[in-house]
């Protein structure tokens, strides 16, 4: 099993989150998973640290999960703003 650092995972995470505040899905609003490797480099989409970043954020419960016409989708935890403003600022 692949270990990364926690800065690199923490910097893939902010881009994520950065990338769902811009286009507004929190709650209701949401977006399928997988579009979320769309904000690293395309050297990184399809790497392992990709899905432990996505995963830490599940785990964490500030991303939440809605399923759709069988696509996993999406969206910020409106519950969790403050944990989401803390990943930003570090």
């Amino acid at each position: 099993m692949a270990k990364f650092s926690k800065e690199e995972v923490m910097a893939i995470q902010k881009k994520m989150i950065r990338m769902l505040k811009n286009k507004k899905k929190f709650g209701g609003a949401h977006t399928e998973t997988v579009h979320l490797r769309n904000c690293v480099p395309k050297h990184l989409r399809g790497e392992k640290i990709m899905d432990t970043a996505i995963k830490g954020l599940f785990d964490k419960e500030i991303l939440i999960n809605k399923q759709s016409t069988g696509e996993k989708n999406c969206s910020l935890n409106n519950a969790r703003l403050k944990e989401i403003e803390e990943i930003e600022k570090s």
